[in-house]
């Protein structure tokens, strides 16, 4: 198994304080990479939360759920922007800019199916995981590298986003239910 953040040639070089330095150089720029790829996550999925806010196909309690998790999301990227400049640093426009084109070509995907809600909400669920993952996974490498600030962001975040996927989850059937029969009723 290939070691990450190690020197590749074999030789070492310098003291060891030095590469230990060098070591946490290393991890620290992958942590700053990370909660810049959190900070676009975040940014790119407002566009679908206002999707599902909108949408007067959904059950009132989910657009009321996307609305109040709009408004998480706005302050998540806003402590993730703050936890990148405790840390001596900023956002990265291009990994934002590709992170609100990467939700807004999802969303082109699925406008012209006939399912689109139903195809929204299971994106919605699974980035509601994968943003749960990605937070644990920062929370552990801050919490090894000393970085306290950035594990107390995620602590914070995590939960909202654990309270989004129970909420769409425990709505998807009646979602699905409304939307296969839904002629039905409307023909009654």
């Amino acid at each position: 198994m290939q070691k990450r953040h190690v020197e590749k040639t074999g030789t070492r070089v310098g003291t060891a304080s030095e590469r230990a330095e060098e070591g946490q150089k290393d991890v620290r720029q992958e942590i700053i990479d990370w909660l810049r790829e959190a900070y676009a996550m975040e940014r790119g999925l407002e566009s679908a939360l206002e999707k599902h806010k909108s949408n007067d196909d959904l059950r009132p309690e989910v657009r009321e759920r996307a609305a109040a998790h709009l408004k998480e999301t706005r302050r998540h990227a806003e402590e993730v922007k703050a936890a990148l400049e405790s840390l001596g640093t900023d956002t990265s426009s291009l990994k934002t800019g590709i992170g609100v084109m990467a939700q807004a070509a999802k969303g082109l995907g699925t406008a012209f199916a006939r399912d689109e809600r139903i195809k929204d909400l299971l994106d919605s669920y699974s980035m509601e995981h994968f943003e749960i993952a990605c937070y644990m996974a920062l929370e552990a490498a801050a919490k090894r590298a000393g970085l306290m600030q950035v594990v107390e962001t995620c602590q914070r975040i995590i939960p909202d986003e654990q309270r989004m996927a129970e909420a769409l989850i425990k709505a998807l059937p009646s979602e699905v239910s409304d939307y296969l029969f839904e002629s039905e009723s409307a023909e009654a």
